[in-house]
């Protein structure tokens, strides 16, 4: 275990180090021998690659999603003493084998870089943006809430019972989003941090009844605002996460009038983030940065389709191919809508040809029917069958996964 996690560390660009008594128990918590693959060369790591079972939200409606069983895939490397040998493929050629045989529909993952893995049959499928907000303006408001919500600080320690819960509503409202391990939620809080490591502050909104509806955690950045007016103070914004619109609102109303704040620094979040609707001046939220964030591979293409519904009627038959594995390949008939979907073996000629790679790009609607057909993986048999396709997998959100690995 220790060479693994001492390889996968230089390959992932982070400091080797040493492993205490603690984070090795924290491994053991989540090292799933089945799940963890390695590549050894004169008795040494030299490649790494662990998976974990999670499920996927993918859209049913407005607000509404269904939970998909799906393979996360996570530090994956090669030492850059031993690439171009084959190594990677070898480990995920397996990888990928062993989730379609436990049942696991869908690979999702975050990828390093963008060339790699479309070799594998994955395509970008979520993205994100940086945003940062410029609060320094004294006339800066939030839209109201409707309906009262308190917001009060809480402990860490005191959050981590029930935060987990309330991410389970929150995943309920926006698809792209998977299950977070108990041990994620430890490092969230600042339970588990190195030496220097910040705590965040926790705040949490409340309804008029008392249950948690949403949640932020931040940090204040480090640098000498006090003695350097020309420097701004700023904070970091870990996470800030609601179940309804007014806790939303309510958190927001706190985070843009923290005393003292100038600036607050948001990464990786969704690109359909409303900030320039919700703040009363929506030049003070800027996205700094866009790109991919989540990649899926479908596994196993009936149970994918089936699992989702779609924003209209419609009936189309696919030709897929799969040249990445062969799980997805084949033709399949999709009778889909808002509260139906089937996804059968079908004989018929198709509507569609298209790569495996076009549907799970398309799949969560963070990306376009169109952008697939420009990028030459799909090509329409029917007149108009791709326009059809798009309409049936528009979403109302963007895809957005809270629980990065």
């Amino acid at each position: 275990m220790l060479g693994w996690i001492r390889a996968m560390r230089i390959g992932l660009l982070t400091a080797p180090g040493n492993i205490d008594v603690a984070q090795l128990g924290r491994w053991r918590e989540i090292w799933e021998q089945d799940r963890v693959l390695g590549a050894y060369a004169d008795g040494r790591c030299v490649g790494t690659l662990r998976t974990f079972a999670t499920t996927l939200s993918v859209p049913t409606g407005p607000d509404s999603t269904a939970q998909l069983p799906a393979d996360a895939l996570t530090q994956v490397s090669v030492a850059g003493t031993h690439r171009r040998q084959g190594l990677l493929r070898g480990m995920l050629t397996r990888s990928l084998a062993a989730a379609r045989e436990r049942g696991e529909a869908v690979s999702y993952l975050r990828a390093a870089e963008w060339q790699i893995y479309g070799r594998f049959g994955y395509s970008p499928a979520a993205f994100a943006a940086d945003y940062r907000i410029s609060t320094g303006n004294p006339l800066l408001t939030v839209r109201p809430a409707r309906e009262p919500v308190e917001v009060r600080h809480l402990k860490p320690a005191d959050a981590l019972p029930v935060l987990p819960q309330l991410l389970d509503r929150i995943r309920q409202r926006r698809h792209g989003h998977i299950d977070r391990p108990p041990g994620m939620w430890a490092g969230k809080l600042g339970l588990h941090r190195s030496a220097g490591g910040q705590e965040p502050v926790c705040v949490v909104a409340s309804n008029a009844a008392g249950r948690i509806d949403g949640y932020a955690l931040w940090t204040p950045n480090d640098g000498d605002w006090f003695h350097d007016p020309q420097q701004q103070a700023q904070a970091r914004l870990h996470e800030v996460l609601a179940a309804t619109d007014d806790a939303e609102r309510a958190l927001w109303n706190y985070l843009i009038h923290i005393d003292l704040v100038r600036v607050l620094n948001l990464s990786a979040y969704p690109v359909d983030l409303p900030l320039e609707w919700l703040l009363s001046d929506g030049r003070a939220a800027r996205r700094s940065w866009s790109g991919d964030d989540q990649w899926l591979r479908i596994l196993d293409l009936p149970a994918a389709l089936r699992a989702r519904r779609y924003a209209v009627a419609d009936r189309l038959v696919l030709q897929v191919t799969d040249p990445d594995g062969g799980y997805a390949e084949g033709r399949f008939v999709l009778d889909g809508g808002p509260e139906h979907a089937e996804c059968t073996a079908s004989t018929e000629s198709a509507d569609l040809q298209l790569s495996q790679r076009a549907l799970a790009g398309s799949y969560l609607g963070g990306s376009t029917v169109r952008a697939q057909r420009l990028a030459g993986l799909l090509e329409e048999e029917t007149p108009g069958a791709a326009h059809r396709l798009q309409l049936m997998f528009a979403t109302e959100r963007a895809p957005w996964n809270a629980s990065p690995f």
